[in-house]
């Protein structure tokens, strides 16, 4: 083969690897859950298809800010930044399945970490396997959580693709919740009647839900989530009162 045909074929060769590698790694499937589930004794896949119109939107965002009080008065101070937020996701499956996911958004960073108590659970229909993790990474890349950091309030997502590399449990006791509701708390630990300005996850209307509370054997849990809403368009925002 004559030198100037060989140099073409190797270019030709070298762009077709080149494309084939870039669209295996753009091309995410929309409104798709693709999770490994793995540890002593378990083995099984958390995947499927988000049914997105039970998805209202992809999670909200909402500012997130920290509190502290000083051991010599009572005085408590509350510090915020506008890079930082509380995401929490709630999505379901055309199965009926059901994924809560819930961490601190940095939007001068590519990944976060879970929040500790509430950081991730999976639950499908009677008799089928629970997960829970509130140990482990979140990856959301350059654009993988369309959050307005100009926006004060809570944002709704109209999108959210990240990828997870968490170590959990595989629920052998204790249970998760497949429709998890808000309650108003000022420990985290219960719920209360009183107005507050903290909220937290509840599944019983009693005591704050805490992914600590399961037990089972410990597991890796590994993959992607993607989703895409219906109802919000990418590029906006919807704002609601509602304190995560």
């Amino acid at each position: 083969m004559p030198k100037k045909d060989l140099v073409n074929f190797l270019r030709s060769l070298c762009l077709i690897f080149f494309l084939t590698s870039f669209f295996s790694c753009e091309n995410r499937d929309t409104d798709k859950v693709n999770l490994t589930v793995f540890g002593d004794g378990v083995a099984f896949n958390i995947d499927g298809e988000l049914d997105m119109d039970k998805t209202a939107s992809c999670g909200t965002a909402t500012p997130y800010s920290s509190s502290s009080t000083t051991s010599t008065t009572t005085t408590t101070t509350s510090t915020s930044s506008t890079n930082l937020f509380t995401v929490i996701s709630r999505l379901y499956f055309k199965t009926g399945d059901y994924l809560y996911l819930k961490f601190l958004y940095d939007a001068t960073q590519n990944q976060g970490s879970i929040d500790a108590t509430q950081g991730f659970s999976y639950s499908g229909k009677v008799g089928a396997s629970a997960v829970v993790s509130n140990y482990g990474k979140i990856y959301w890349g350059g654009s993988g959580v369309p959050v307005d950091t100009s926006v004060t309030s809570s944002q709704a997502l109209s999108y959210l693709t990240v990828d997870l590399d968490l170590v959990g449990t595989a629920v052998s006791s204790g249970n998760t919740a497949l429709s998890l509701t808000q309650c108003y708390t000022v420990d985290y630990i219960n719920c209360t009647s009183a107005t507050s300005t903290s909220m937290c996850y509840t599944q019983d209307g009693q005591t704050c839900y805490n992914t600590q509370t399961v037990s089972g054997p410990s597991v890796s849990i590994k993959g992607e989530v993607n989703c895409t809403s219906n109802t919000i368009s990418s590029g906006s925002s919807s704002s609601t009162s509602t304190t995560q």
